[in-house]
């Protein structure tokens, strides 16, 4: 971040005081000192090069590597179309069709526009600097990728991206392809922040050979092995009734998943760290319930009434829309005013709780000059009426004996060096109230030195960024033994919706980034997201509605395990009739392999004329219209040709009783790139034979599972009986409907609420209660930055030797100088599953980890 630079120079020199460094200000990315900057990045010897987020994107790559790129992203994109038309027989796609070549003219459109530019004199491009490995910090602001998917209209499913997003991938993508994959480190504190579209992203930047070698390298194929679009039961924006969902909001297969997660991630919690943070008042935060208006109760009326008009009419999205009625609503759930010009103001609203809160902390901390932060998304600009959240809570805080001076809004520092100041303010106790939003007062904001208390005013859109808020009070340097964290939520309004989404979306994260759970697949998982489902129940005003919502969720969850079960049974039953051919197929295969090595054998390698290989080249179609493959000459006694594709690079081909290919790197590859290619293959035919060995054998594997699988009745079927029972009972309790006088008294609500959280806590089968052991995985006993202190201080003491006995280390070698490589142990095996041939498919070789020292 660009207010963070001189901080990064600072500490980078102090772990290294003898380092060469440049540092890239604003002022260098001007349009004049920018070749001079590039140019002394090309020529100096530099240990290190800070530059910041902004900056970084303005080194663009060279014209040529970025028509490469579009051309393969083009050509994935005419892939997606062809397979999205081939299975919209009925023409049910269209809009999503439509999408596609959106997305895919807008590539074109870049590549005409670069050919058109030709080569600009702005300096040196960034694949001209000599770049070998590139560090990004937060690296979570550049995770907006767009994803090319079939998949559509589910709720987290992101199908556009950023430009800053798509630039750090073509960069990664070249360092990747220059330094073998180990070209990017990625540095966050919230590696998923909403979707599980995160998880997937992050694997294309930093292990898209992984992806590849498991042939999941497109999303719907990680997608329909890892995750799960599912009808979930949600209270509604209105508050007050439940409605359906489809939302992709499941892990499948989590022990695979978890595992392909930990072969390219170290993750670091401050529990592992155990860093000296303050301890939570309560050991959770508090949240602070505040009864609705009738004002508020009528402007939510009329939200209803909003969206009646849009499931029953015909409303122009630009009038109104479901994200500006649930942005009114969220803004109804903080303040009235912020809606209506008549609105006036409410005693018992949730600003006067929080103003009244932080008064009281202010008096009792005057002494340590304590210090507080107020987090607020909304309400930041005056309304058209005039009116300010910000200023009504500086108003009221003065007025109960706050100096004006010891209040700041955190929007008056409008440059790097005011906000430092202010940042100083706070840590030296002149300044004892911040207030802010989630962007400007989060990420990189260390003011921990005498903080108090910190309070949520509103719920924002991400658990990520509750845990940017949190974290900083939840900080080293808090100089304080115990703090305290308020909520403060509207009851029946909005809160509940907003805070159930962060439910949701927390649970996704909890469950891949601890690696806790052996479990095949989870819903939900303890942790921080509990006290979202305590706000939760306390805004919707009635405990048994959040009950109500569970089991319907659950019945929902189970009846989608009783359809996969049947689903499961009827693949079997087609993948038993299957496999046969596919056995069959692999054998057939392999012969055919064994008989080309054979004939190579025989024959012996007769080098290629590269000359007359040459000629061939140049007697090729200069473009194509649709894919052709031309043989061009024999070796060994196979033949050997080229594949020429539209909006592709060609692929060399060697062809006996089989055929195997070779890609290229260039749209005109010359004949020593086509000799290279035919020799490549060649010496990999012995490697594909062996993989068709152990494919067979995994084939013949599956073949023996489905045999015993097949026939098994469903195992929970007791389970959803029982649990419909109750939902439907709890259902009638909190209906107006009252029971004859012939019908039996029906348990109370809160008695059928109890029953029904006991028999969800009795049938964890998927979500054990409590977490179970952490599968070993690379991690650092101390924090990165101590640990290089110490090798720093301890220079006798070898850098590859890490005192850590759940890991086999070796010392770096001499070809990746800095870089300390371990492994797990032989005895570290992944967790049992009852599904053996999935995870054989996704076995790999023992995962090798990386932690790099700048």
């Amino acid at each position: 971040p660009n207010h963070m630079l001189e901080q990064f120079a600072r500490e980078f020199m102090m772990l290294y005081p003898n380092a060469r460094l440049l540092v890239a200000s604003k002022e260098d990315m001007t349009r004049d000192r920018r070749k001079q900057l590039t140019a002394r990045i090309a020529s100096g010897e530099w240990d290190g090069i800070i530059v910041t987020h902004s900056s970084f994107e303005r080194i663009g790559m060279s014209s040529d590597y970025q028509s490469q790129f579009l051309r393969e992203q083009i050509a994935e994109y005419d892939r997606l179309l062809t397979d999205t038309a081939r299975a919209d027989a009925k023409g049910r796609h269209r809009n999503l069709i439509k999408t596609i070549e959106k997305q895919k003219a807008a590539r074109e459109a870049k590549l005409t526009e670069l050919a058109a530019e030709g080569k600009k004199d702005d300096g040196l491009v960034f694949d001209e600097l000599g770049v070998d490995h590139v560090f990004i910090d937060e690296a979570h602001f550049f995770k907006n990728l767009e994803t090319p998917t079939k998949m559509d209209r589910v709720a987290g499913i992101q199908t556009s991206g950023s430009q800053r997003a798509f630039d750090i991938y073509m960069k990664a993508r070249y360092l990747g392809r220059q330094h073998e994959g180990h070209g990017v480190t990625f540095a966050t504190g919230t590696p998923i922040s909403n979707t599980m579209v995160e998880l997937y992203n992050l694997q294309r930047f930093l292990d898209p050979q992984g992806l590849a070698q498991r042939g999941i390298e497109h999303f719907d194929g990680w997608a329909s092995t890892f995750g799960e679009v599912v009808e979930s039961m949600e209270i509604s924006p209105d508050g007050k009734s439940l409605r359906p969902r489809s939302r992709f909001a499941r892990f499948n297969n989590l022990p695979e998943l978890q595992q392909m997660f930990h072969t390219f991630a170290d993750v670091q919690t401050a529990d592992m760290l155990k860093l000296p943070v303050p301890k939570l008042k309560d050991g959770k935060p508090m949240t602070i319930s505040c009864p609705m208006s009738d004002q508020q109760a009528a402007l939510q009326d009329e939200l209803v009434e909003r969206y009646e008009k849009l499931r029953s009419q015909k409303v122009d999205p630009r009038v109104d829309n479901a994200l500006a009625i649930t942005t009114d609503g969220r803004k109804l759930a903080l303040e009235a005013r912020l809606l209506s010009a008549e609105a006036t103001d409410h005693a018992d609203s949730k600003i006067h709780a929080l103003v009244d809160n932080v008064a009281r902390i202010w008096r009792e901390t005057s002494p340590t000059r304590g210090a507080q932060m107020i987090f607020c998304d909304m309400g930041v600009n005056h309304t058209p009426w005039g009116y300010s959240v910000y200023q009504d809570i500086t108003r009221q805080l003065i007025a109960r004996g706050i100096p004006a001076e010891q209040i700041a809004d955190i929007g008056s520092a409008d440059t790097d060096g005011k906000k430092q100041a202010l940042f100083e303010k706070v840590r030296q106790g002149s300044v004892r109230v911040l207030l802010g939003s989630t962007q400007k007062m989060g990420t990189g904001t260390n003011v921990q030195k005498r903080l108090v208390a910190l309070h949520h005013l509103d719920a924002p859109w991400k658990p990520a960024e509750v845990e940017q808020r949190d974290g900083r009070i939840l900080r080293q340097g808090n100089e304080n033994p115990e703090v305290a964290i308020y909520r403060y939520v509207t009851e029946g309004s909005f809160d509940a919706y907003m805070w159930q989404a962060l439910e949701t979306k927390a649970r996704f994260i909890s469950q891949v980034m601890t690696g806790h759970t052996t479990t095949r697949r989870a819903e939900d998982i303890g942790g921080q997201e509990l006290s979202f489902a305590e706000v939760k129940a306390i805004a919707s005003g009635n405990p048994a509605v959040l009950t109500l919502a569970e089991a319907d969720a659950e019945l929902q969850r189970l009846t989608l395990l009783q359809k996969g079960h049947m689903d499961e049974q009827f693949l079997i039953r087609r993948k038993l009739q299957e496999l046969p051919a596919t056995i069959n197929q692999l054998k057939e295969r392999r012969h055919g392999i064994k008989s080309d090595i054979d004939t190579l054998s025989s024959h012996g390698t007769r080098p290629i004329d590269p000359h007359t290989l040459a000629d061939k080249l140049e007697r090729l179609p200069q473009h194509v219209g649709r894919f052709q493959q031309i043989d061009l000459g024999h070796y060994g006694g196979l033949t050997y040709g080229i594949t020429l594709y539209p909006h592709s690079h060609p692929e060399i081909y060697l062809r006996g009783e089989t055929t195997s290919v070779c890609s290229t790197s260039s749209d005109r590859p010359g004949a020593r790139a086509v000799i290279n290619g035919v020799v490549r293959i060649v010496g990999g035919l012995p490697a594909q034979f062996e993989s068709l060995g152990e494919r067979l054998q995994l084939s013949l594997k599956q073949q023996r599972d489905y045999e015993a699988r097949i026939g098994q009745p469903f195992e929970y079927a007791a389970y959803l009986k029982q649990l419909g029972e109750l939902r439907d009972q709890l259902r009638l309790a909190l209906s107006d409907r009252k029971p004859s006088e012939h019908e039996q008294p029906l348990p109370t609500a809160a008695q059928l609420s109890d029953a029904i959280k006991s028999l969800l806590s009795n049938h964890q089968h998927d979500i054990p209660a409590e977490r179970g052991e952490q599968a070993p995985h690379a991690t650092a006993e101390e924090p990165v930055t101590s640990l290089i202190k110490r090798h720093l201080q301890e220079s006798a003491a070898p850098l590859g030797t890490i005192d850590d006995a759940a890991l086999d280390v070796t010392a770096p070698s001499a070809a990746k100088p800095n870089i300390v490589t371990f492994e797990r142990p032989e005895t570290s095996k992944p967790p049992e599953t009852s599904h053996p041939s999935f995870c054989e498919q996704l076995a790999r070789p023992k995962p090798q980890y990386q932690l790099s020292f700048f």
